[in-house]
C-alpha cells in the first residue's frame, strides 16, 4: 500500500508546486500592469518566462490586462543589450506590457538596435540607455545596470569622500582671517575649512589661470537650522548683505544672501519640508552638525551652485557621466548629492544669482580612494578633456579635480 501512495504524494507535490509558481507569476504580472496602467513606468516586462509556461498563463495574463487597461506583446526574441544579461532570456520569452503608442516605441528601439551589428561602446551604451529611460529606470538604475553588464563605471561608484570647493582672491590673508574668524569654520589646514562632514572650501591668490578679471559664476550655500542666530551675528559684524532675511511660510526654504571679502555670494540656507524637497530633507537629517567658534553656531552641509546655459546638457553629465541623482528640483535648479552632505546646485543663468562665465574663479575637487582605477577607467570612457593630465575640464568649462584621498 505504501508503495503505491509514495509516487502519488510525489505528484501532488509537483501539482502544488506548480500551481505556487503559477499563482507567483500572476501576482508579479499583476505588479507590472499597475504599475504600467498608473504610468509609474512607460512599459514594464514581465520577467522571462518558458515559452509553454507563458502559453498556459496566457488567458489569466490577458484578463488581468483587461482589467488594468493595458495592452501585451509576447517579445520572442529580446534584443541583447548593455541592461539585460543575453542568459537572462535564451530560449524564454518576455511579455510587454504598454498602453498607446508605446509599443511603437519599444519596436523603434528593436528594430534600430537589431540592425546595428557594431561594436562601439558609445552606441551600444546609447542603446541601453534608450531602453531603461523606455522601462522607466532612473540615470542612476541604468549606470547600476550598465556597471554590472559591461566594464562601465562612473565617479559616483568610485564614492567621493570629500568635496572641496577652489576659490580665487586678490587679498589671501583678509580671506583666511574672514572664514577663520568671523566665520569661524574648522580649519583643516593653512587653506581649507570644513563646512559639512565632507564639504570643503580651499583658498587661493589669484594666478595665471584665475585672475581678478575673472567671473565668479558660482555662490556657497552654507546649510543650517540657525538662520536668525546667524543673520544676527551678520549683521553686527557689518558683513556685507546681498539679500536680506525674510523668511516665508510655506516655501521651500529660508535664508539670506551675504558677500564674502572676494566677491564670492554666501547663501544661508534652510530647506524645510516641501515637495520639492523631500528626498532631501531626508538625506539632510541624518547629517552630523558641524560647530564653528562663533557662539556654537552650525552647519550640516553646503551646496556648491554652479551656472549654465544649458542645463539639459548639464544634466546629462551630472546623471549619466559622474552618476548622480537629482535629490531637489526647484525647475530651474537641480541638486546633485555628490558626497556625504556635500552638494552640487546646477542653476539656469538666466534665474540665479550669477551668470554663466567661460573662464571662471572656481574649481570642484572630489577625492576617492582609489584614483588610479578611475584614471584607468576615464581614459577610456569620459569623452572629456583633460588639463595637464590632471584636471578634467567638463560641459560648459567647468573644471574637475580627481584626486587621490590621504590614508
Amino acid at each position: 500500500m505504501l508503495r503505491h501512495l509514495i509516487p502519488f504524494l510525489l505528484i501532488l507535490t509537483l501539482f502544488n508546486s506548480c500551481q505556487t509558481q503559477d499563482k507567483e507569476a500572476i501576482i508579479a504580472f499583476k505588479v507590472y500592469c499597475e504599475m504600467v496602467a498608473n504610468e509609474a513606468k512607460p512599459i514594464a516586462f514581465h520577467y522571462p518566462m518558458e515559452r509553454k509556461a507563458i502559453a498556459s498563463l496566457w488567458n489569466d495574463f490577458e484578463r488581468v490586462a483587461l482589467e488594468y487597461q493595458v495592452f501585451l506583446y509576447r517579445e520572442k526574441s529580446l534584443p541583447e543589450s548593455l541592461l539585460f544579461s543575453a542568459n537572462a532570456t535564451e530560449g524564454k520569452e518576455v511579455i510587454v506590457i504598454y498602453k498607446g503608442n508605446r509599443i511603437e516605441q519599444y519596436l523603434q528601439w528593436k528594430n534600430n538596435v537589431t540592425q546595428y551589428q557594431g561594436d562601439d561602446f558609445e552606441v551600444l551604451e546609447a542603446n541601453a540607455r534608450r531602453l531603461g529611460r523606455l522601462l522607466g529606470y532612473s540615470p542612476k538604475g541604468i549606470n547600476s545596470l550598465l556597471r554590472k553588464n559591461s566594464d562601465y563605471r562612473d565617479l559616483a561608484s568610485f564614492e567621493v569622500k570629500e568635496q572641496i570647493t577652489h576659490l580665487y582672491y586678490d587679498n589671501i590673508m583678509e580671506a583666511t582671517n574672514f572664514y577663520q574668524n568671523v566665520l569661524g569654520l574648522p580649519q583643516i589646514d593653512s587653506s581649507k575649512f570644513q563646512i559639512s562632514n565632507a564639504g570643503y572650501l580651499k583658498l587661493h591668490p589669484f594666478d595665471y589661470n584665475h585672475t581678478k578679471e575673472q567671473s565668479k559664476s558660482t555662490a556657497i550655500a552654507l546649510l543650517t537650522n540657525e538662520l536668525p542666530a546667524w543673520y544676527a551675528y551678520a549683521q553686527k559684524q557689518e558683513i556685507p548683505i546681498k539679500y536680506t532675511y525674510k523668511p516665508r511660510k510655506g516655501g521651500p526654504h529660508d535664508g539670506f544672501v551675504a558677500i564674502d571679502p572676494g566677491g564670492y555670494l554666501l547663501e544661508f540656507e534652510q530647506f524645510k519640508q516641501h515637495p520639492e524637497n523631500e528626498f532631501f530633507i531626508a538625506i539632510l537629517s541624518k547629517a552630523p552638525r558641524i560647530t564653528t567658534t562663533i557662539q556654537n553656531l552650525n552647519f550640516y552641509g553646503t551646496i556648491t551652485w554652479t551656472y549654465h546655459k544649458d542645463m539639459l546638457k548639464m544634466q546629462q553629465f551630472y546623471e549619466e557621466v559622474l552618476g548622480y541623482e537629482i535629490v531637489a528640483d526647484q525647475g530651474w535648479t537641480k541638486i546633485y548629492q555628490t558626497a556625504p552632505s556635500a552638494f552640487i546646485g546646477l542653476v539656469d543663468e538666466h534665474r540665479g544669482m550669477e551668470d554663466f562665465a567661460e573662464n571662471k574663479a572656481i574649481e570642484i575637487e572630489w577625492k576617492i580612494s582609489d584614483k588610479p582605477s578611475f584614471l584607468t577607467y576615464s581614459k577610456k570612457f569620459w569623452q572629456l578633456d583633460v588639463v595637464d593630465n590632471k584636471n578634467h575640464i567638463g560641459p560648459e568649462n567647468y573644471i574637475y579635480r580627481i584626486e587621490e584621498l590621504n590614508p
